[in-house]
């Protein structure tokens, strides 16, 4: 769990939320476009996207430590790129690396580890771990941002790059188990013969928990991407409304480990109900949001849903999923999340640009959030399908 909060706290928090600390320092020292350096983080999310499922693949294949340490020589090769570009392609060859680097050093492999290592209270030590990420977006960015004030943005990805690529080495060779995992029944001597992907993909319980997946993360990155502007757009000062957006980080730290303390206690699946619950509570409560008051609850609520859904969704998956294909599966799964989430601040904008006003969207992101709730409170709790392989 340590190793995973480590990992969490510097790969996460410091190398996929820092970005924008990065893009400000690079655009101000340089001649460059910020739609240039957009595009090469667009192009590292649609790697990472497309590379998840090639990385359950291999976890499934080899455990957790062949796919990891392929992610760390794939960050590796990106950060000594940004390190050393002179021009805006540079930086995004760095994200074709760096895009699957981070895939193979997050979310899946850690997930099945964790299972591995701590099969009684997996949903905590998930939250727990998850939680290193919003710990090191809080104290990882200012303390980047002063190092690039400091050495310039040069050193600045010198610094994080370092810590990206020894951090997770020594966790590599001393923490992370060297296991799989298999069905806890039937026995190998009774397994039925492998289903075709697609067939696995119809069994029960896959579709629901698809759906819990998808339609929550469409609506999480699209009021990652316009709360600022709908909060400016009510009269709250710029401050203010980053402030706001900055807060639910540090609020779904707290999520992430009460959701994962409930899950263990009271189970995944009731958790998830609950914390979908608040999220919509929260965006009703988003429409009236240029009251103080109003906006501090939803910061509150939806920051302690954000933090447990992102605790408890591995845990339900890893009861609903073949454990045998689980790291395909699932990278399956976060592929088709990871789409939604590209979709959800497009087609808020293409409303907002409409209509000059974000209620729209606000109703599609309530409307797709009481679809995941009525859908999770419909789903059924499921035994779990694995047990650590160690191999």
């Amino acid at each position: 769990m340590i190793a995973g909060f480590a990992i969490s706290f510097i790969v996460v928090g410091g190398g996929i939320d820092t970005v924008s600390v990065f893009l400000n320092a690079i655009t101000k020292a340089t001649d460059w476009s910020r739609s240039g350096m957009s595009l090469g983080v667009s192009v590292g999310a649609v790697m990472a996207a497309l590379s998840t499922p090639v990385v359950g693949m291999l976890v499934d294949r080899y455990g957790v430590r062949v796919p990891m340490t392929g992610g760390v020589v794939l960050l590796a090769v990106g950060f000594l790129i940004l390190v050393r570009m002179h021009a805006p392609w540079h930086f995004v060859v760095a994200n074709v690396a760096l895009g699957p680097g981070f895939a193979a050093c997050a979310l899946l492999p850690i997930t099945v580890a964790v299972t591995i290592r701590i099969p009684d209270g997996t949903t905590l030590a998930l939250g727990i771990i998850a939680a290193g990420s919003s710990a090191g977006a809080l104290l990882l960015a200012p303390a980047l941002q002063a190092i690039t004030e400091t050495f310039g943005w040069r050193g600045g990805y010198a610094a994080l790059g370092t810590a990206v690529v020894l951090i997770p080495l020594p966790c590599l060779l001393f923490a992370l188990p060297r296991g799989r995992l298999r069905p806890a029944t039937p026995t190998p001597t009774e397994r039925a013969p492998e289903l075709p992907l697609a067939n696995e993909l119809r069994q029960p319980g896959v579709a629901p928990l698809a759906v819990v997946m998808i339609l929550p993360s469409l609506v999480a990155f699209s009021i990652s991407v316009h709360l600022v502007p709908y909060l400016a757009g009510l009269g709250h000062p710029g401050a203010v409304a980053a402030a706001a957006l900055g807060a639910t980080i540090g609020v779904s730290a707290i999520g992430k480990i009460g959701g994962g303390f409930t899950g263990d206690r009271y189970g995944p699946l009731p958790t998830l109900r609950c914390a979908l619950l608040l999220d919509v509570i929260a965006l009703l409560l988003l429409q009236y949001a240029a009251g103080g008051a109003a906006l501090s609850a939803f910061v509150i609520l939806y920051g302690l849903a954000l933090g447990a859904q992102i605790a408890v969704i591995p845990a339900i998956a890893i009861t609903v999923l073949n454990a045998e294909r689980f790291g395909t599966l699932f990278g399956v799964l976060q592929l088709a999340a990871m789409l939604a989430s590209a979709i959800g601040p497009i087609s808020s904008g293409v409303i907002y640009d409409k209509t000059g006003q974000y209620s729209g969207a606000i109703v599609m992101w309530l409307v797709a959030m009481s679809a995941a709730l009525a859908i999770a409170w419909w789903m059924r709790a499921a035994v779990p399908r694995q047990e650590a392989a160690v191999l």
